[in-house]
């Protein structure tokens, strides 16, 4: 078996398939580090952060119980089946300024500036985890970072501090991307002249590759591949139906799919794409925006459209509030088994990530920042060790757990925001100081 570089590009008629992780990329190293002790290689780790606006409801996502053994609540149950690869994590918190509630929500939830530093003149706002990260581990990549939105509103009336997780600093935000063909192009190369299948266009090349590669790799291959042609045909059959629907008189917008779960799904699938390809180990996706008021489409949750945000100011309405919390969990729960499904040598893709689920905000109703959703699926390249759920201690911020995300990925950051000390994962309770 030949040995390929990790860069190896698949080529075509103007187009460029990145590869996914091949066990043909770094034979030479595995044999010797068996043979002659070499030790460890280092390891590969992920960072993916998917972010749902408005808080959740507390009593429906938390469980009451630490350890391994505890209870599943409403909201959390589409993880049921999925406990030996999750961390869920309660007690961390952030200090709320005066001022907007909303806008220091998402796009303050990664921020490194100290809660009571108005970087921006307003809000807590400078570089994000992602960005601090992005300078080291970034530097391996094609793309440092990838920054994704599932906002599918035509009203951009709200500013983009409602509407940006992921920050350079100070008024200047990372802007996320969120119509799929676009990322798409990003990722894979301008296609849109292309009259096929940008796949059919490397045939040539694949083939050539193929003749290089063991059993389980070109199996591996093929695997990839048929995802690839998959985004393709689902984006196809998205333009074919918004060309349906333009002859009855309704305009519909160019950048929004017809269902909101695919959508997210779909989202999530081009950022799954772009991690196992290695054209990225880090990734941001907002689920939605915060605080806008234009009703959305929940589909098999309402037969109507909702006002999510609204609905989570009417304690009435926490029992739907709670079914929309356990809708965003769901398309989490999916993209979780797309990455276990992706073999890499004797892990999987989601072996090597940490990837978060949470809220910028606690309680909506109030506009709490305590207790905050926090969600890790992954194993984080064996740093962390699922299963089980983690009470923290009150008042333990949220900072202490991005210092150690980040600096398990490779990051040398002695402390973030109002950071303690760093957060033991793998514990079941956590102090809200260093020990």
């Amino acid at each position: 078996m030949n040995s390929i570089s990790r860069r190896t590009l698949l080529r075509g008629a103007g187009a460029g398939i990145a590869l996914p992780l091949l066990n043909a990329m770094s034979p030479v190293q595995s044999i010797l580090g068996k043979s002659f002790g070499m030790g460890p290689q280092p390891t590969l780790r992920r960072l993916a952060m998917m972010y749902i606006p408005n808080g959740v409801i507390g009593s429906s996502w938390f469980p009451k119980t630490t350890g391994t053994e505890f209870e599943w609540t409403s909201s959390l149950k589409p993880l049921r089946s999925r406990q030996e690869d999750i961390t869920i994590i309660s007690g961390l918190s952030r200090t709320y300024l005066a001022g907007e509630p909303h806008s220091q929500a998402g796009s303050c939830w990664l921020t490194s500036a100290k809660p009571n530093e108005r970087a921006d003149g307003q809000t807590a706002i400078d570089r994000t985890l992602d960005q601090i990260i992005a300078e080291t581990v970034g530097q391996q990549t094609p793309f440092p970072t990838l920054e994704l939105s599932c906002n599918q509103f035509e009203d951009h009336a709200e500013p983009k501090i409602f509407d940006s997780i992921s920050w350079y600093g100070p008024g200047n935000n990372a802007r996320s991307m969120n119509d799929p063909r676009k990322v798409f192009q990003r990722l894979f190369g301008k296609t849109q002249d292309i009259k096929k299948s940008v796949l059919d266009t490397i045939l040539e090349d694949a083939a050539a590759l193929n003749k290089k590669l063991g059993r389980d790799d070109r199996k591996k291959m093929d695997e990839y591949l048929t995802s690839v042609r998959a985004v393709e045909q689902r984006l196809s059959r998205q333009q074919l139906s918004r060309s349906g629907i333009k002859t009855v008189d309704f305009e519909m917008p160019e950048k929004i799919p017809t269902h909101r779960r695919d959508f997210i799904r779909l989202m999530g699938d081009l950022m799954i794409l772009a991690l196992r390809t290695d054209q990225t180990r880090i990734a941001t996706m907002m689920v939605g925006p915060e605080r806008w008021d234009t009703p959305q489409v929940y589909e098999g949750v309402f037969d109507n459209p909702i006002n999510h945000h609204v609905m989570t100011h009417d304690r009435s309405l926490n029992e739907d509030v709670a079914k929309i919390d356990q809708f965003h969990v769901a398309q989490y729960a999916y993209l979780i088994d797309k990455m276990k499904s992706i073999q890499e040598g004797d892990a999987t893709l989601l072996d090597s990530c940490a990837f978060v689920l949470g809220s910028g905000i606690g309680d909506g109703a109030i506009h709490s920042y305590e207790n905050l959703p926090v969600v890790i699926a992954g194993k984080f390249g064996q740093s962390i060790a699922p299963g089980k759920h983690i009470r923290a201690d009150h008042g333990t911020p949220l900072a202490n757990l991005w210092l150690t995300l980040g600096n398990t990925m490779g990051a040398s950051i002695e402390s973030f925001a109002d950071s303690t000390g760093q957060f033991d994962i793998n514990r079941t309770r956590v102090a809200s100081r260093e020990q």
